[in-house]
């Protein structure tokens, strides 16, 4: 157990490429992690990818919101997110992106540390923000 999850993967995406993508905001981001976690409350299964965006750190010059990367994180979920998706035998219940400015350990609050989150529903369609 580690918090309130259990990890039950966390080398899924070995083959996304851990190198800047090309997304709307024009920012560069680079794949951190991947982890498959069950949810205590209901027992899903939730895809997680973490990605090092330094161009969300607040108080940077010309640092960008979270208005600014919504498209950045649809796009991480529909490509990254879905072919991830197709790697795993496991019933995945949301596909969860998360940026942040520098590395933080998953679950623990770190004031220092600028994260946006969104989570998605997979669909055979693509991703459903929700």
């Amino acid at each position: 157990m580690t918090g309130l999850r259990m990890i039950i993967g966390a080398a899924i995406c070995a083959a996304l490429p851990a190198f800047a993508q090309d997304l709307p905001s024009g920012q560069a981001v680079t794949l951190h992690d991947s982890l498959l976690e069950v949810q205590p409350a209901n027992n899903e299964i939730w895809l997680v990818l973490r990605y090092l965006a330094p161009a969300i750190q607040q108080g940077a010059d010309g640092a960008l919101t979270y208005a600014d990367v919504a498209k950045d994180m649809d796009e991480l979920c529909l490509y990254d997110g879905m072919e991830a998706l197709s790697r795993t035998e496991a019933n995945v219940a949301q596909i969860v992106i998360v940026l942040m400015d520098q590395p933080v350990e998953r679950g623990i609050p770190n004031p220092d540390v600028t994260q946006f989150i969104s989570a998605y529903l997979p669909t055979d369609a693509g991703c459903i923000w929700q």
